[in-house]
C-alpha cells in the first residue's frame, strides 16, 4: 500500500484518521503542523499528503505551496472544516494550488478511504518548472512561423 503523511492539528482526528488508514494498508507518519509535516515530508517521502488547511505555524495552504517546490511533488488531499464560514474560501485556494482533491469535515471514513484511493490510482503530479532564463518567455508557446 502507501506511504501518507497525514497533519492535521486536531490531535483526536489525526490519530482516528491515522488508525482508519493504517486498518487500510497503509503506513502514517503524523505531524501537528505544516511545518512540521514539511520537515517530515522532507526526510521521508510520501506517496500522499493529507493536510488540515488552518493550522498554527504553517497553514496548510502555505504547505500545499511549498510541496509544489518538492521533488518529486506529492500527491495532496485538502482538508477543512474547523472554521465553517472560511471554508468556502479555503477549500477552493487548496484546489488552486494543487490539491487533487478536497474534502469538508466531517468525513465518512469510506469516503475518505475512497478518496485516497482514488487519488493513488491517478498518475503522480508533474513537478514544477521554473524558468531560469529570464527572458520572459516562461509560459509561451513557440511561435508557429
Amino acid at each position: 500500500m502507501a506511504s501518507i503523511l497525514l497533519i492535521d492539528d486536531d490531535e483526536i482526528l489525526r490519530n482516528m484518521t491515522a488508525m482508519l488508514l493504517l486498518s487500510a494498508g497503509h503506513t502514517v507518519d503524523t505531524a501537528n503542523n505544516g511545518n512540521a509535516g514539511l520537515a517530515l515530508y522532507k526526510s521521508r517521502l510520501h506517496d500522499l499528503v493529507i493536510t488540515d488547511i488552518v493550522m498554527d505555524e504553517m497553514d496548510g495552504l502555505k504547505l500545499i505551496d511549498e510541496l509544489r517546490q518538492t521533488e518529486p511533488r506529492p500527491r495532496v488531499i485538502a482538508i477543512s472544516g474547523g472554521h465553517r464560514f472560511s471554508q468556502p474560501v479555503y477549500l477552493p485556494a487548496a484546489k488552486r494550488l494543487g490539491a487533487e482533491r478536497i474534502l469538508a469535515k466531517p468525513i465518512m471514513p469510506n469516503v475518505l478511504l475512497q478518496t485516497v484511493a482514488d487519488v493513488l490510482a491517478e498518475p503522480a503530479p508533474t513537478p514544477v518548472r521554473h524558468s531560469k532564463g529570464g527572458d520572459g518567455s516562461a509560459g509561451r508557446r513557440p511561435s508557429k512561423t
